[in-house]
């Protein structure tokens, strides 16, 4: 009877303190992907808000500064951001931003008042319709998906806009709406209207204000925090997410990012937690990367500007995308480095932390790839499972299931552990 108390005791413990470690991953990914972060963009200083939380995590978990005492590395870049209020009105009906429609993050200020030709994707292959200007519409609003998707419309799609000369082009989705950011002004102010939300009428009168604000010089930060090894203390094993997201689209559409990369940050801060309690053989380094949505800026800034040579770095870990795990793991760059690519395997094989670990080659799509451009040896981790919203104003925290999130830590613990 007192054996089976204490087996009770001991799995009742193990059970809140994993309760209370997915309340912590929660706490964090509310916060950083919580309304007084503005979608972790460069507007209202949303990315400084998320970076200064990123750095006071750090200390909280005792991690060391890795810049000198500073636990920022500063960095510029130009940016182009929607801080005021957009107009999008067709027919007196206003439209609402990140659900009806979405400007092109490179959009200019544009203004306009009246008429707005409908174009059909079969007068897009009329040669009729074309003149020297590009087309003989003033504006037009695109139906390019109809019919269905295939080469060949896009194709047309891409003739028509390289050929199209005016200052405005509105253009039909049957898809959800995905943003992103822009390190540049473009010299068209392009919209993308989702289908359900237009009405073909024989007119169209539309109203259109939009006030972006060009940054030639917006200042952030990637954050850095260390811990020290037990034996090799001259080589570096490095845990990287990027905390910035899109931030918002004028007053009422906020990109909060919840998945993208809010739970990643929750991740590399729970590791970072662990390690601290766990001293490690190697030293460790996290960073959490400003810029990545913009074209992987703070990766790259890092890896020309290194606190430490990259030639200590026994291997990285890059954490994107941890909301949902119940299909298990993808590892990028996971063809490359076959040897450590088993060694994983095999680890969750013999533990069944999570339903498959998947490998695919070399990717330029997160923060790893600057890393392994430069010979560090580095695995991109993103988890697999349904979940339908990416670059959208509906990756909220509430939206996350959090499927295998704990199985992952214990995965990733592992892996690190392994290495010598």
């Amino acid at each position: 009877m007192l054996k089976y108390s204490l087996l009770v005791s001991f799995f009742y413990i193990s059970f809140n303190i994993f309760s209370q470690d997915l309340n912590n991953v929660k706490r964090n990914v509310d916060q950083l992907a919580g309304p007084s972060f503005y979608g972790r963009g460069y507007v209202n200083k949303g990315d400084a808000k998320a970076a200064k939380y990123i750095a006071s995590e750090f200390k909280k978990a005792g991690l060391l500064p890795a810049n000198n005492a500073s636990y920022y590395q500063k960095l510029s870049f130009p940016v182009n951001t929607f801080p005021n209020e957009l107009l999008v009105k067709c027919n007196g009906v206003v439209l609402k931003p990140g659900v009806d429609y979405i400007v092109e993050p490179n959009c200019p200020a544009f203004s306009y008042k009246g008429m707005v030709s409908f174009v059909s994707f079969n007068q897009l292959n009329n040669e009729s319709y074309y003149d020297s200007i590009g087309f003989k519409q003033s504006y037009a609003v695109l139906d390019t998906f109809t019919p269905k998707y295939s080469q060949t419309a896009e194709i047309t799609k891409r003739k028509f806009l390289k050929n199209y000369k005016q200052p405005l082009i509105i253009e039909l989705s049957n898809t959800k709406l995905t943003w992103s950011a822009s390190y540049k002004q473009g010299n068209r102010c392009h919209i993308t209207l989702l289908n359900s939300a237009f009405k073909r009428d024989t007119v169209l009168y539309f109203e259109i204000n939009i006030k972006p604000k060009f940054i030639p010089k917006y200042t952030s930060s990637n954050v850095l925090g260390m811990i020290k090894g037990t034996s090799n203390k001259d080589t570096f094993i490095v845990f990287t997410a990027h905390y910035d997201h899109l931030g918002i689209m004028g007053k009422s559409a906020t990109f909060n990012g919840a998945n993208d990369n809010a739970s990643g940050v929750a991740m590399m801060l729970e590791l970072a937690k662990y390690y601290s309690q766990n001293k490690p053989y190697y030293n460790l380094l996290f960073i959490a990367f400003t810029g990545e949505e913009i074209g992987l800026i703070g990766s790259d800034y890092y890896v020309r500007n290194p606190l430490f040579p990259l030639a200590k770095i026994k291997f990285l870990i890059n954490i994107d995308l941890m909301g949902n795990g119940s299909e298990g793991v993808m590892v990028v760059n996971g063809s490359l480095h076959g040897k450590e690519f088993n060694q994983l395997s095999a680890i969750n094989a013999k533990n069944k932390y999570l339903p498959q670990v998947k490998s695919r080659g070399k990717a330029a799509n997160s923060d790893h790839y600057w890393f392994s451009e430069a010979g560090v040896k580095a695995f991109f981790f993103y988890l697999m499972g349904p979940y339908p919203y990416y670059h959208d104003v509906n990756d909220r925290p509430e939206m996350l299931p959090y499927a295998n999130f704990e199985n992952a830590f214990l995965l990733f613990r592992d892996f690190i552990d392994s290495i010598r």
